[in-house]
């Protein structure tokens, strides 16, 4: 990275790294202005877009959901000027890092896809999910996402997200092959305290499954954790979350 260079405009060079994309994936055409999830947008909280770029939030807290979003969501942010922060996605998120005293600013919101879904279909399985060089290009690239941050706490977001995460870590091994989020409940393993990442070698990363925001009322209360379920069980795994990577303290 060039001397001076923001971390984030080095991950956007580093895209080219992740092609070719796969059938039904197609590469974002332009950055998005203010807030958005990268690499929609900066991945920073950046409320105003006339002003400069904020710094990365280094050794805060990565927000990883699964992919940004299909071509003609995106098309819709294009034509107002950014991604909107009062949707369901936004909001939920918002709400919830809120009651436990998390700032948007101390947080990098990324995805562990790159590359927009092709057409209007924004939920279920990534379409590139089954490209396995696809898959291992982001899962790559994702690597140097944790290098240009280097988070203290990442939080995954959805089903999804934890089994791509994993094999970037030996101490993730209980989520390799873990199909729900509710198999990790029952597995008693969403909250990882102490991940060791080799991208990240001089910090141990606290790593928790939280379920999707878009729909988090409906899917949290599926959740299980010690002695608690649905919100508060959620709720519990993030404050446990952020007293074991020192986030909370702060």
């Amino acid at each position: 990275m060039d001397e001076g260079q923001h971390p984030v405009e080095h991950l956007f060079e580093g895209l080219k790294t992740v092609e070719p994309y796969p059938e039904r994936v197609v590469p974002v055409p332009e950055r998005l202005p203010g807030t958005a999830f990268f690499p929609g947008g900066l991945g920073l909280w950046h409320p105003n877009p006339e002003e400069p770029p904020p710094p990365m939030p280094a050794g805060g807290v990565m927000v990883l959901g699964h992919d940004f979003y299909s071509e003609a969501g995106y098309r819709r942010f294009l034509a107002n000027r950014g991604e909107s922060t009062r949707g369901p996605t936004w909001r939920n998120l918002l709400a919830l890092l809120a009651r436990v005293g998390v700032g948007p600013e101390r947080c990098f919101f990324t995805n562990a896809y790159m590359g927009l879904r092709a057409g209007s279909q924004n939920t279920g399985r990534f379409p590139g999910a089954g490209d396995l060089g696809f898959v291992g290009r982001c899962r790559a690239f994702l690597g140097e996402q944790l290098r240009a941050q280097k988070p203290r706490l990442i939080l995954t977001l959805g089903s999804h997200v934890p089994a791509v995460l994993a094999p970037l870590s030996e101490d993730l091994a209980p989520w390799i092959k873990a199909a729900s989020l509710k198999a990790l409940d029952e597995a008693e393993c969403p909250l990882i305290p102490a991940a060791r990442f080799p991208s990240v070698p001089d910090r141990k990363v606290t790593v928790a499954a939280l379920v999707h925001p878009s729909i988090r009322w409906a899917s949290v209360l599926r959740r299980r954790y010690k002695t608690l379920s649905g919100d508060p069980a959620e709720r519990s795994i993030l404050e446990d979350a952020l007293k074991a990577s020192g986030v909370g303290e702060e």
